[in-house]
């Protein structure tokens, strides 16, 4: 699990880009709670959203589980190559879906929100936080 990340208790992870813009995605262990992911939605670019509240919905074979916005801020973009959709817009991903499965913290990642305040990214955990949360 990549030490340059922060984590949430909702297994989604945040990673500053620079500037504000922080790239967010799903950890690994929620893509082995998930299963075969078939479909990923977030809202709309543009979207104003705040820390905690869901940005979207992944959808598998096993279950359809929101994605939580880790900061608040604006949506500004979304993984098309990773057949990440607009919701609302109708479309059905035409990008590699395993992509989040197989490469979560890279490739995989689901959207990117500009921060109203990166420092936010400081109420989350760091990784050993976050791997002693899944040991419980």
């Amino acid at each position: 699990m990549p030490a340059d990340r922060y984590y949430t208790k909702t297994h989604e992870w945040a990673l500053l880009l620079g500037g504000r813009r922080i790239r967010v995605g799903i950890t690994k262990h929620a893509v082995e709670e998930l299963g075969d992911i078939t479909y990923v939605e977030i809202k709309p670019i543009g979207t104003r959203i705040k820390a905690g509240e869901p940005i979207g919905t992944i959808e598998s074979n096993k279950a359809t589980e929101k994605i939580y916005a880790p900061v608040s801020g604006v949506i500004v973009e979304r993984n098309k190559e990773a057949g990440v959709v607009e919701e609302g817009s109708g479309e059905f991903g035409a990008g590699e879906l395993e992509k989040i499965a197989d490469d979560p913290y890279e490739s995989g990642w689901i959207a990117e929100i500009e921060a109203d305040n990166p420092e936010e990214l400081k109420n989350l955990l760091k990784a050993e936080e976050y791997e002693k949360m899944l040991k419980g």
